[in-house]
């Protein structure tokens, strides 16, 4: 370390383990490009025609053609290994990336790259903090704190994973009674449920982007041959949402009875929303027992002081 300090000339700095710490820094982020490589088109959105930028459009030049083949190949092997060692592990990380709306095939190997990664680094860090500030310490302590730290690294992805997922849940629940209504305005001008799914699609990509994008590929899935129902039923697994698969199984029945279809949307949106607004009132009436902690905790004893400190002054300065 002080070779290394003294080799930049920073040596009896008392700043050379944070100047070091940013050159290290520097250094990674200036070396990111050439193994993130550019982000090309997703074949989801290219067979949904979104327009991609001019420069995405351009012929990649032979440099970047290159890293592109080392970015592909480092992924379809670290896919590859945990595909095979752990299959079932696999699968539900690979719906896990779907709903929180990943839904590239490389997303799996790009995860399990990303968790080592962040592994490495962290651990890297500790290390290096170890050897800067921890010298009193014991080896025991640097390398269980080492240790710690990589393990929070290699953990955080699954904890962003799960927060996206939740996040994703909010907006799709929220846009749900929205899409029911807008079903219903298209079933009521006569428009096929294929066709309303389409145009609901485009309607909702402005406030609700990511049911749009699993409305619209409903919608391949639709022109590309596969039934409703089935179409249905694999978006109520990506949106994780038990009210889609109520719907799906909504249309069914009314097919099989021949009820009418805008009745039955226009029912079961208000029973969304009725849903949604119990909830709200269940976690409005639960505000009050979750506040009477911090209530105890903080404010209690801030209370007990102000009316027992004037007492106790005075009872001493009367002795």
């Amino acid at each position: 370390m002080d070779g290394i300090a003294s080799l930049f000339g920073l040596s009896g700095s008392p700043l050379v383990p944070i100047a070091l710490l940013l050159l290290v820094g520097g250094g990674l982020a200036a070396a990111w490009p050439m193994f993130a490589g550019s982000p090309a088109r997703s074949d989801i959105k290219r067979r949904m025609h979104v327009d991609a930028p001019l420069a995405e459009k351009k012929a990649p030049n032979a440099a970047r053609r290159g890293r592109n083949a080392v970015q592909e190949k480092a992924l379809k092997t670290a896919q590859d290994f945990y595909a095979k060692t752990d299959p079932e592990n696999v699968a539900r990380l690979r719906l896990k990336l779907i709903q929180a709306g990943y839904m590239e095939p490389k997303a799996v190997g790009t995860f399990f790259l990303m968790r080592f990664g962040a592994f490495a680094v962290f651990a890297a860090a500790a290390l290096f903090l170890g050897m800067t500030y921890g010298q009193e310490s014991t080896a025991l302590n640097r390398w269980m704190f080492v240790i710690g730290s990589g393990a929070m690294g290699y953990f955080m992805p699954g904890f962003v994973l799960s927060a996206t997922i939740r996040g994703k849940m909010t907006e799709y629940r929220n846009g749900f009674p929205d899409f029911m209504d807008l079903m219903i305005v298209c079933s009521d001008a006569g428009m096929t449920m294929e066709a309303g799914i389409e145009r609901v699609s485009k309607e909702l990509a402005a406030t609700y982007p990511s049911l749009s994008q699993n409305l619209q590929l409903v919608s391949i899935e639709l022109r590309a041959g596969r039934g409703l129902d089935d179409a249905l039923r694999s978006l109520g697994d990506r949106l994780c949402l038990d009210e889609v698969r109520s719907f799906a199984t909504l249309l069914q029945q009314s097919k099989e009875l021949g009820t009418s279809l805008s009745g039955a949307l226009r029912v079961f949106s208000d029973e969304m929303r009725h849903k949604r607004m119990s909830k709200a009132e269940e976690k409005a009436h639960a505000l009050p027992a979750k506040m009477s902690v911090p209530v105890t905790v903080c404010i209690l004893p801030v209370v007990m002081m102000i009316a027992i400190i004037p007492i106790v002054v005075k009872m001493t300065s009367g002795e």
